[in-house]
């Protein structure tokens, strides 16, 4: 209970952090003072509590770290080859980066290091992607409560690799928005090949917004292809399908099929299967919706739809996957404040909607795994007389995904906000062209 208590604290310290930073000079500072003033506001606050808690007080990170992060990179350096010699969770490169950590330092206080410094360069990335596509004030106000986020401290403390997938993605829109459409899949396809399978999620989407979509595909898939054909020439072959297998069986709370279990759990071996294709088709609506609307615009338009997309994609699968842990929403968690600070005008009311969905997102997992939820489904749960614990912790589930509700409504609202003006600059632009040949 005590490290639910210093989670919730964080998201609060870090909500007042960035209620504080907002009412400073900051936002209006020359733009390489702003970064490093942002910069400041994220690191010294984590490399401080690094220290505290892994220098000083010999702490290790107690998430998947020392069970799977720590072994994989070990086995690496024994000479073992994943999936051939050892399973493994997650893309074939990952034991390799593992590896290379481990020779810097052999702990697993290294993934928590690398997540802070690869939370600094994402952190850099958006706010570079963000100011092409949106006013500097609204960019500089994302990026401050980006940077003092509660859930995103947490999350690289506990050594996660979601700061992984983020800083994958930032890298992705920083380049579509500078028209470089190569790199930005080549960006993708070091995340897919040394995370795992969550990383291709946005493909699609990606896809969709890149200028040059045939140049984007071939720089993500090629050497995607060309890693997993080079294990399976090491002989890895069906072990590499091992983290769809495993992962698919797999469940978490903070999601509709999570509840829906109380109707659900009846079906018996129909339920997951009812899940996976309420969640495909759950994507693939947002996706075609997100194409059509990308369809009548531009190449160079449709670039605008980009963080607005990655904020509503993130957020469908937060509802409706049965695995979508809080910490996935470090994946978007840029582009979800940033719908939030684009939609909402009032100061107050954005503070305090992002310090109550901080504590919701630092909080609910940590809960369920306290109460031994995660032992049993949520059906289960109540039948073995769950009562009102089961009773609060589907309330506070419920407060969660309305959370995730109202920032999707935020980010369809985006989407068609950048749709229109895109459309705007587009038509203006052929009009100002047909004035110019009468």
């Amino acid at each position: 209970m005590l490290a639910i208590l210093f989670k919730l604290g964080l998201a609060v310290a870090g909500a007042l952090l960035g209620a504080w930073a907002l009412r400073t000079r900051l936002v209006e500072l020359p733009e390489r003072r702003f970064r490093l003033g942002a910069l400041a506001l994220q690191l010294i606050p984590a490399l401080g509590l690094f220290v505290a808690l892994y220098v000083v007080g010999h702490r290790e990170p107690n998430s998947d770290v020392p069970t799977f992060y720590v072994p994989a990179a070990r086995a690496v350096l024994a000479g073992q080859v994943p999936f051939r010699d050892f399973s493994l969770s997650y893309a074939p490169g990952f034991a390799y980066v593992g590896a290379a950590l481990a020779l810097v330092w052999n702990s697993g206080k290294v993934f928590a290091l690398f997540a802070i410094l690869l939370n600094a360069l994402a952190l850099m990335w958006w706010h570079e992607a963000a100011s092409v596509f949106f006013e500097r004030s609204i960019a500089r106000n994302c990026t401050v409560l980006y940077a003092t986020s509660g859930h995103v401290l947490v999350q690289a403390l506990l050594g996660t690799n979601q700061a992984w997938i983020s800083a994958g993605l930032a890298a992705s829109a920083v380049l579509i928005a500078r028209d470089r459409n190569v790199g930005s899949g080549l960006a993708q396809a070091a995340a897919a090949c040394t995370t795992k399978v969550l990383a291709h999620l946005f493909w699609p989407l990606l896809w969709i917004c890149a200028p040059s979509r045939s140049r984007w595909l071939l720089a993500a898939t090629l050497p995607t292809a060309l890693l997993y054909v080079g294990f399976i020439g090491w002989g890895a072959g069906p072990g590499l399908l091992y983290p769809l297998r495993y992962e698919r069986e797999l469940i978490s709370p903070g999601n509709l099929p999570y509840l829906l279990d109380l109707i659900l759990g009846a079906t018996g071996s129909l339920e997951r299967p009812i899940y996976d294709g309420l969640l495909l088709a759950a994507l693939a609506i947002t996706t075609l919706w997100l194409y059509v609307k990308a369809r009548v615009m531009s190449a160079q338009g449709r670039q605008a739809l980009l963080l607005a997309g990655l904020a509503l994609t993130g957020l469908v699968f937060m509802l409706f996957s049965k695995k979508s842990f809080t910490g996935y929403v470090i994946f978007v968690m840029y582009p979800v404040i940033l719908m939030l600070v684009a939609g909402v005008t009032n100061p107050r009311a954005r503070i305090g909607f992002l310090l109550a969905f901080n504590a919701l997102l630092v909080v609910e997992p940590s809960l369920w795994f306290y109460l031994q939820a995660d032992l049993l489904t949520l059906r289960s749960w109540f039948a073995m007389g769950g009562g009102t614990a089961a009773l609060s912790f589907v309330l506070l589930d419920l407060a969660l995904m309305a959370c995730y509700v109202y920032l999707a409504w935020l980010s369809v609202r985006g989407v068609d906000r950048m749709a229109e003006g895109a459309m705007s600059s587009r038509n203006a632009s052929q009009s100002a062209t047909a004035c110019s040949l009468v």
